[in-house]
């Protein structure tokens, strides 16, 4: 421990001097006949010690103290709450007597450890759950929510208790190497094959056109059923549409049924796959699923143009058209000679470059996205007015990172995409001054290292009824190919590339109340919507309230009221049980009355029960590869014993310095006050004044 401050030495020796001086002047400049001499000497060094004190905590001194931190270990018990354990043959013992020996198991560690306790399914919770509800397990977002949590921190082991069945992420073992510490296993479920006939999944266009067939692939497995048969039947409402007669043959069968289907009204349709249940069988819920597919009227046709040829090209058209409500048409612009009228959207990639001439894109009434890169002819860009002007040398460009506007109001953003944009590379983005309307929309800032500029990367205008959208970079093909290694596919990406083209190519809605909601939602998902009202100027306006009534099957109604944001409205309604609902928003607007109806669906997940057969195969893997072992959920004991027998799972010590302030010292303030009042009580006592 010691007292520092940021002056030299020598301004310590300047405050001795003062409080010496000014006890001098005040009692030895001139003689106090009347006082004691032993008295004298006491208030001149009280006051010589107040002086000193006071002019020293204008030095702005602090306390340096070096301090030993124990850092004990810490013991993660990750707890699987997937309602595939209570699925298995042992549920009433998960539900009833392992809960009881987790927590004894939990009281024993923490007498020599750090324990913290985890729960996972479809997200993770910091407590222990055993209801077993959830209805996904991943067990690769655990292991990167364990890394990002006890970062830096002692971590002693990671108990792991689960059956090692996922159905969302990466392999748990790959999602494990990174750790640097043991892991433990507790293997929950049943290992054994039951016989069991199960829909295993169910491939189709998630997104057709009214009047097409589109193609429906069902796969179907079956354990220990050989020499039986049942029947598959595909249902819409009440009426069977294909029926086929399974014949199973092994004790482990699999079976791929192919057939088409007919969309003949347009909306989301909900189909139904089912298999007759065997006598016997383990479990019926995996004999039946649901599927749905949004039906549309048209496709909105795009338009790509270019001048010369770049991957960014082949980035847009895979990404338009992996959804069926697009076509895509793509051509050099000299080669170009039709009317752009019969588009909804064109892409102007890298155009003006060189001699082009944009002028019948310009006057036509079509919504234009335009993309900047190295190959614009910034002069010719801004000559065009559309709203964004580049002032910028031809050769001055730089690599610039996304930063979401978390505040864009034109349409959603998943939260998918918000997670990998955070790890999207840089595009090559003209630098210099961009000047655009404060009324115009923007999606991305440019990022410039660690610096959020106010530069646009995606913007979006609306002049005279016409939308134009703006992406100032060019390598966007980069995007694409980053997120398929975050997520191990392209639909962050893709979603990103189809909002922008069904924000530009969808014609103005000129109604004064409008409400956005998806079709379809999975059980585990919130519905969100977003309402937005205009008054009779076509300004948006919030100031009235915007009721909501969601009513299900069952004519049971749940009323709501949205809440207001900066320009609209937003509303989050929680999760509901799968099936079909009905809402009617409305809201009233000085005399008028505007009401919007709409539909969706909740749609079932039932991924845990495609499969019953715990995986303790991966359990092992990871636990050997990670020096630890797997133990049964009836030897907790065992699983003690094994963590506290480690010599390497210790506590760590290291020192710590920390500088306080003294000026803030409340015992500094009493110390002077002490001492300015005894002085000032020996001169009462005394005569002195």
């Amino acid at each position: 421990m010691g007292i520092v401050t940021e002056y030299p030495f020598g301004f310590i020796l300047l405050c001795i001097l003062l409080g010496a001086t000014y006890a001098f002047i005040l009692y030895f400049r001139t003689q106090h006949q009347i006082v004691v001499r032993w008295q004298l000497w006491l208030m001149s060094i009280l006051r010589f010690a107040a002086v000193f004190l006071i002019s020293f905590l204008l030095l702005s001194p602090l306390i340096k103290q070096r301090n030993e931190i124990i850092d004990k270990p810490v013991i993660i018990f990750a707890q699987d709450n997937s309602l595939s354990i209570a699925l298995s043959k042992d549920s009433s013992f998960y539900k009833k007597e392992y809960p009881e020996a987790v927590r004894a198991l939990q009281e024993k560690l923490a007498k020599k450890y750090d324990v913290s306790m985890l729960s996972f399914g479809d997200h993770i919770t910091p407590d222990l759950k055993t209801g077993y509800s959830e209805k996904i397990t991943d067990i690769s977002s655990l292991m990167e929510e364990v890394s990002t949590r006890f970062a830096n921190r002692n971590i002693g082991a990671l108990i792991l208790a689960t059956d090692g069945i996922y159905n969302r992420g990466i392999n748990p073992f790959y999602a494990s190497q990174k750790f640097r510490f043991p892991v433990y296993a507790v293997g929950m479920g049943d290992t054994a094959i039951h016989r069991d006939v199960i829909l295993k999944k169910i491939a189709y266009n998630k997104s057709v056109f009214a009047g097409d067939k589109f193609p429906v692939e069902i796969s179907v497995g079956a354990d220990k059923c050989a020499g039986e048969q049942s029947e598959l039947q595909v249902k819409k409402g009440d009426q069977v549409l294909f029926t086929k007669v399974l014949q199973f043959r092994g004790e482990r069968d699999f079976q791929r049924i192919s057939l088409l289907l007919e969309a003949k009204t347009k909306g989301v349709q909900r189909y139904n796959v089912s298999i007759k249940p065997l006598d016997k069988e383990t479990t019926t819920k995996n004999n039946n699923r649901d599927f749905f597919v949004d039906v549309f009227d048209t496709r909105q046709k795009i338009l790509i143009l270019y001048q010369s040829p770049h991957p960014d090209i082949g980035a847009f058209k895979h990404a338009l058209e992996n959804s069926a409500k697009f076509e895509v048409t793509e051509s050099k612009l000299d080669e170009f000679t039709q009317s752009p009228d019969g588009y909804d959207m064109v892409i102007l990639y890298q155009l003006p470059s060189g001699i082009s001439n944009l002028k019948k894109f310009i006057d036509s009434p079509v919504s234009l996205l335009y993309v900047l890169g190295t190959q614009t002819k910034l002069d010719a860009f801004n000559g065009l007015k559309t709203g964004l002007v580049v002032t910028s040398g031809q050769d001055n460009f730089s690599e610039a990172l996304p930063a979401l506007n978390e505040s864009f109001p034109l349409f959603t953003i998943s939260s998918e995409f918000r997670d990998v944009l955070k790890n999207f590379p840089p595009v090559t983005s003209p630098f210099g001054q961009y000047q655009f309307s404060p009324l115009s929309d923007v999606m991305i800032y440019q990022k410039m290292g660690n610096v959020q500029s106010r530069m646009p990367l995606a913007l979006f205008v609306q002049n005279s009824g016409k939308k134009s959208g703006f992406i100032t970079g060019e390598n966007i093909w980069k995007w694409r190919l980053s997120d398929y290694l975050q997520s191990g596919n392209h639909s962050a990406f893709d979603e990103f590339i189809n909002k922008i083209a069904q924000y530009l190519s969808v014609k103005g809605d000129k109604n004064f109340f409008r409400v956005k909601c998806e079709n379809t939602f999975q059980e585990n998902e919130n519905v969100e919507m977003e309402a937005e009202v205009y008054n009779e100027s076509y300004e948006l306006i919030n100031q009235n309230d915007v009721s909501l009534n969601i009513t299900d099957e069952k004519n049971k109604s749940y009323p709501f009221v949205f809440g207001k944001t900066e320009k609209g409205y937003y509303l989050n309604a929680g999760s509901f049980p799968p099936g079909n609902y009905k809402y009617e928003a409305s809201v009233k607007i000085g005399k008028n009355q505007f009401r919007k109806k709409g539909e969706f669906i909740m749609a079932p997940l039932n991924l845990e029960e495609l499969s019953t057969t715990a995986d303790f195969g991966t359990l092992s893997r990871i636990a050997k590869a990670h020096d630890g072992d797997v133990f049964s959920p009836h030897d907790l004991d065992g699983l003690m014993k094994k963590i506290s027998n480690r010599e390497d799972i210790k506590p760590v010590s290291y020192f710590q310095k920390r500088y306080s302030d003294i000026t803030g010292n409340i015992w500094v303030f009493i110390l002077i006050l002490s001492l300015l009042s005894v002085e000032w009580f020996i001169r009462k006592r005394s005569g002195v004044y």
